[in-house]
């Protein structure tokens, strides 16, 4: 059994947290780690039948973002193994985990092990607020030494069934995209630099594109001046009814294949 790649979309780090408590448990010595968020273009491994991948993004309305979809259909599984988790803000992950785990059998993938995992919602933080939290991690812990004993017991896997409807469910376009303090903006444009669609221009990062913006929080999470966030009338009344519809914590879900 060769070593483990991680290959994960995570704007705020909360899904990158999630995948690595799963590896961190499964015990395998990491070879790679590629985060989408930083380049959904990049140059993408090359797997064999004994590797072992994690491959993880979070949940827009529903589904996968769009740059973690395009990354995720080029890759070539060649009979590797995967756990496949999707991180979501403790409001619903509809069909994303399908989807995933639909995209990773195309790909060539044998899948050990898929659950969906709850993590601060990334729009409104008083929903999922600081998870994944203790009881979390722990079963983030439980589930990746539960697929580090299937590897272990070697191959062929059944497949494993997820909740979701195919045709998938059409996303929705987000009506809220992060704003700029003009005041404590310093043009440093990391915020364009970083930002996985290109919705701010550099030479004006001031500015968002919101007819490409995916509303991850990438550009909040790596101002250096906390000059980006959401804010406005409408951010605030669509704030109090989502917290007040999804604020009931909900549970991970994972299964690891017979």
């Amino acid at each position: 059994m060769n070593g483990l790649t991680y290959i994960y979309f995570s704007a705020t780090s909360t899904t990158s947290k999630c995948a690595k408590a799963i590896g961190k448990a499964t015990g395998l010595p990491v070879n790679r780690e590629i985060n989408i968020a930083d380049n959904h273009a990049t140059e993408l491994p090359f797997f064999e039948s004994d590797d072992v991948a994690i491959i993880a993004a979070p949940v827009y309305s529903g589904r996968l973002p769009q740059p973690a979809v395009d990354t995720i259909k080029r890759l070539k599984g060649k009979g590797a193994s995967v756990i496949a988790i999707v991180v979501y803000g403790n409001r619903d992950y509809d069909d994303a985990l399908l989807e995933l785990t639909d995209m990773l059998k195309k790909t060539g993938f044998n899948i050990i092990g898929a659950g969906a995992f709850i993590g601060q919602h990334s729009i409104f933080p008083k929903v999922g607020t600081n998870r994944p939290d203790k009881s979390d991690l722990a079963v983030l812990d439980e589930f990746g030494k539960a697929c580090r004993k299937r590897l272990d017991a070697g191959k062929p896997y059944d497949d494993i069934e997820t909740k979701g409807n195919n045709p998938y469910k059409t996303p929705m376009s987000v009506p809220l995209h992060p704003k700029c303090d003009s005041h404590n903006c310093n043009r440093c444009s990391k915020c364009a630099i970083k930002c996985p669609v290109g919705a701010i221009d550099k030479d004006n990062p001031v500015e968002t594109d919101t007819a490409k913006c995916i509303s991850c929080g990438r550009c909040i999470y790596v101002c250096p001046r906390n000059a980006r966030n959401y804010s406005g009338i409408k951010y605030t009344l669509i704030g109090k009814v989502f917290i007040s519809s999804y604020s009931k914590r909900k549970e991970p879900e994972w299964k690891v294949a017979d």
